[in-house]
């Protein structure tokens, strides 16, 4: 009995597996001014429970969220052209670079850092310097 070879296919290169992308904070706005969109309130909505829950003020998610879009309207990459505020929250550079802020290195546009920086002042009791705090009871 005669042996005969088999045909094979050459394998293929083995090939490292690419790991999954970590999902990314939303990018601010190309135009500053542009309102956003449904997912990215959405997205703000998600990370102000999540910050709330990290750093507990006694204020509700809602209220925080109001006084967001009262500031911005939801506009990661405004800038105030009366001052140097800027941001969800308009920050000014001098209080986002203050030594609470553990979110300082990161950029000041940086909407999550916003959300969670915000939070974290709001637990410390520093609520009262947001204007639209006051208008949004």
């Amino acid at each position: 009995m005669a042996l005969t070879a088999c045909a094979t296919k050459p394998s293929a290169p083995a090939v490292a597996p690419v790991p999954a992308a970590k999902p990314a904070a939303p990018a601010p706005a190309a135009k500053p001014n542009a309102a956003p969109d449904a997912a990215t309130l959405s997205q703000y909505r998600a990370w102000i429970g999540e910050a709330r829950a990290k750093y507990p003020y006694t204020e509700t998610a809602d209220r925080m969220y109001a006084v967001m879009m009262c500031e911005s309207g939801g506009k990661a990459a405004i800038v105030n052209p009366a001052g140097p505020y800027k941001g969800l929250f308009q920050y000014s550079p001098l209080t986002w670079n203050g030594p609470w802020n553990t979110y300082r290195d990161q950029g000041m546009l940086d909407p999550k850092a916003q959300v969670f920086a915000t939070a974290l002042a709001w637990s410390l009791k520093m609520q009262r310097q947001w204007g639209c705090y006051k208008k949004t009871n």
